[in-house]
């Protein structure tokens, strides 16, 4: 009976791990079931992010370790360099210019430290192997580091967005708007020039200013002549100013009424006004405004007027 009762505890117990194996299993089994949906939806999503990096409208790329081996190169990546393989060979093989233009550094620091680097208009030069020529490029980049499971960076994603055609445009357009502002500054300097020309003020003696003016006088050379007559006479301390009327053919009613307000003006500075060669159709505008000439001497020439100025010093 003994042996018996010891069978029939072995039985028991022998039931009781099988039963403990198929609870082991099952688990087993339940895990082996959710961590094949997690991969399979792992797979997906890690499908869905390639396929959606691969048909973005910009350069991207993806390096694998220290010496960045590439991994993934969009079409927009490569299209860049249409000449050259990338996928599973190192950064320098493919892309030596990436050192001397300063972007190895700048992966290795993101690579050691973890730190995104955000670049704004960063110029790149690529050789292209078949023309030998250099082109230049404008990005805007992203250097991002890439991490494992278990959060240890593994590499670095690139991406980028060519701005070269919008550079340029800018470029050209600042260049045009500084032709645009050498052309205002030219063009105020002979302003200038001419503005000078057109109203000289000529020193005969100490104390003596002669004005020779040419041309037609109208509202606005009036008020460059008031101008630079006051001018004149405050900086040189002036007693006696000629205006000579003599080379100016045509004036109207308004610039003749300038002109003698310029001359009155002078006088409030302390200075004789001295006109010389007023011609007839200036007289007969002058007499037509019913301007008065009282305290402003006038001379029918250039010389009398000269000699009427060096007799009064």
């Amino acid at each position: 009976m003994a042996h018996a009762g010891a069978s029939l505890s072995e039985l028991v117990a022998a039931r009781q791990r099988i039963e403990a194996l198929e609870r082991g299993l099952a688990e087993s089994q339940a895990a082996l079931t959710a961590s094949e949906a997690a991969l399979t939806e792992a797979r997906s999503s890690y499908q869905s992010l390639y396929d959606m990096l691969m048909h973005a409208q910009a350069p991207v790329a993806m390096w694998r370790g220290d010496d960045f081996v590439f991994t993934l190169a969009n079409p927009h990546y490569r299209a860049v360099l249409p000449d050259r393989t990338f996928l599973g060979r190192p950064l320098l093989d493919v892309l030596p210019e990436a050192k001397q233009q300063g972007f190895w550094e700048l992966l290795d620091q993101v690579y050691r430290t973890g730190k995104p680097f955000v670049g704004n208009e960063m110029p790149v030069t690529f050789r292209h192997k078949e023309t030998g020529r250099e082109e230049q490029h404008w990005l805007n980049i992203v250097y991002a580091p890439v991490r494992d499971g278990r959060g240890e960076i593994v590499g670095v994603c690139h991406f980028g967005v060519e701005i070269t055609d919008q550079v340029r445009a800018r470029q050209a357009a600042e260049a045009r708007a500084d032709e645009l502002r050498r052309s205002a500054e030219l063009i105020a300097a002979q302003q200038e020039t001419i503005r000078v020309m057109s109203t000289p003020l000529l020193p005969l003696a100490d104390g003596v200013l002669a004005m020779p003016l040419m041309g037609p006088i109208d509202a606005r050379r009036s008020e460059q002549i008031m101008e630079g007559l006051l001018q004149g006479v405050a900086r040189e301390g002036t007693a006696i100013v000629i205006l000579d009327v003599t080379g100016v053919d045509t004036i109207d009613t308004q610039a003749a009424n300038g002109l003698i307000r310029a001359a009155h003006a002078v006088r409030l500075l302390g200075a004789r006004v001295l006109i010389t060669g007023i011609q007839p159709a200036m007289a007969h505008v002058l007499v037509q405004l019913g301007v008065e000439l009282q305290g402003i001497a006038t001379y029918g020439t250039l010389r009398s007027g000269i000699a009427a100025a060096m007799s009064a010093r």
